[in-house]
């Protein structure tokens, strides 16, 4: 099982598989299981990050933010993505899933940081997975946090995710869509093969 002490907001990356990945990697502090009548998915938020998992048949899309890189599997491995300036990337798989991230690190004066920071916690209350990281706290700062929101339709999976480092006053935001159908076009196409790569 791998964790960072304390979240590292300078080693945080984003993984992109075409596999499903084992729980046993990861301490899962919160989870949610989605059903729908064309795809599933689970939704787990970890300490250092999160994971969002969406399968149609016998086809996955796994993406992973994480501080850790020792024991992630090399296996169905499509792109790392660092996180230190704005991440666009698409892909393709199979023409059976079509999935899209953006992320962003916000960097914010002390009182706008505040404003975000209690402003989310308010609108977190009642939706999605939700968790502040007290011992994680240093001296004198708010608590870390991770949120994760979605919206679900037939055919597609949005889910947002946040990621609150009070220490550096920065919010880490990602949108994600995974889709049963293309949603805008530039997707690039991959199989099982090599790797992807991601967007200019």
């Amino acid at each position: 099982m791998m964790e960072c002490d304390v979240p590292d907001l300078d080693k945080m990356r984003l993984f992109v598989y075409r596999r499903p990945l084992h729980p046993e990697l990861f301490t899962i502090f919160l989870e949610k299981r989605i059903e729908m009548e064309g795809y599933q998915a689970q939704l787990w938020l970890m300490g250092s990050g999160h994971l969002v998992s969406f399968y149609r048949q016998e086809h996955s899309i796994s993406e992973l933010l994480t501080c850790q890189r020792e024991l992630l599997p090399e296996k169905g491995l499509l792109e790392e993505l660092e996180l230190g300036r704005a991440v666009d990337y698409q892909v393709c798989y199979e023409n059976r899933i079509y999935y899209m991230v953006n992320s962003q690190a916000e960097h914010m004066s002390e009182a706008v940081f505040t404003s975000v920071y209690d402003d989310m916690k308010k609108f977190a209350r009642n939706r999605g997975l939700f968790m502040e990281y007290e011992h994680w706290a240093a001296e004198g700062h708010l608590a870390p946090f991770g949120f994760i929101d979605y919206e679900r339709r037939a055919s597609e999976l949005d889910v947002f995710a946040y990621h609150a480092f009070p220490d550096r006053r920065v919010m880490l935001r990602t949108q994600s869509v995974f889709s049963l159908e293309p949603i805008c076009e530039g997707y690039r196409p991959i199989a099982d093969g090599p790797r992807g790569g991601a967007k200019p």
